[in-house]
């Protein structure tokens, strides 16, 4: 399982690290081991990219993604 579907499994069953994600998503998933590339895919909500990283073509691990400003 590739870092960025790892953390929307965590982001999904963790109430606590959505909560810190709300507050800071950059760091939460910087802390989470996700790249530069993968924050950014993720901060564009570009589905197309996301899937791309994840490696999950039908984005089964996609939820919902919050994408809070900065």
């Amino acid at each position: 399982m590739s870092n960025i579907s790892t953390f929307f499994t965590k982001l999904g069953t963790n109430a606590a690290l959505l909560e810190a994600y709300k507050r800071d998503p950059r760091g939460v998933m910087k802390s989470n081991g996700l790249t530069e590339e993968e924050i950014e895919a993720v901060k564009s909500g570009d589905k197309t990219r996301i899937s791309q990283l994840s490696g999950d073509k039908e984005m089964a691990m996609y939820l919902i993604v919050l994408n809070p400003t900065e």
